[in-house]
């Protein structure tokens, strides 16, 4: 499961498919967000070159993804909405270290951890939405999540020995199982 330690809980499948164009809405905000983490991680820290090469891919596939979503988005005759933010985001960041370097790996993995819940739940919506260009859209961006995730541990490992990286994992792993076992099935991705 990408390193999660819980699954989804199946009532926020039901709330999805009733809720498409919320989902979509949402969706759309995660994508702007994680390209934002990626310039974040560009800015912060410039002579970290495999750092720099792999948020300047994934920024180009994040905004190419939010342009996606947009035009789904628009041909259903909906319009984006203000971002109301992400709480299950906002608490798992909360527990990042203010200290370098930890704080660096810490990035890492609550990134790699985000986009491993993001692969979860848009694999859902690729299995049981109702709309067949929805399920194929879905099931392709679960893919990309996934590369994500790894591409994120792989870069944690580059700059800390991976034991120090398992041992961080495993602890915000546990972070975000809690967070998502106390989600009240919002009609988010991360709801």
């Amino acid at each position: 499961m990408l390193g999660l330690k819980i699954k989804t809980n199946p009532e926020w499948i039901k709330v999805a498919k009733e809720n498409v164009d919320l989902i979509l809405i949402d969706h759309a905000h995660c994508e702007k967000k994680a390209a934002g983490t990626g310039f974040s991680l560009l800015s912060h820290y410039p002579g970290k070159v495999e750092i720099q090469f792999f948020m300047t891919e994934l920024i180009t596939e994040e905004i190419e993804h939010y342009r996606r979503v947009l035009e789904i988005i628009s041909a259903r005759g909906r319009v984006l909405t203000r971002d109301k933010g992400d709480e299950y985001a906002r608490e798992l960041i909360s527990h990042i270290s203010k200290n370098e370097p930890e704080r660096l790996l810490d990035r890492l993995i609550t990134a790699a951890l985000i986009e491993a819940r993001s692969c979860e739940r848009l694999k859902l919506l690729g299995e049981h939405l109702e709309d067949q260009q929805l399920r194929e859209f879905y099931t392709e961006l679960a893919h990309s999540e996934a590369e994500h995730f790894v591409t994120f541990i792989k870069l944690a490992k580059n700059f800390f020995d991976e034991e120090t990286v398992k041992i961080r994992t495993s602890y915000f792993a546990d972070i975000e199982a809690g967070i998502v076992s106390r989600l009240s099935n919002l009609p988010l991705i991360h709801g």
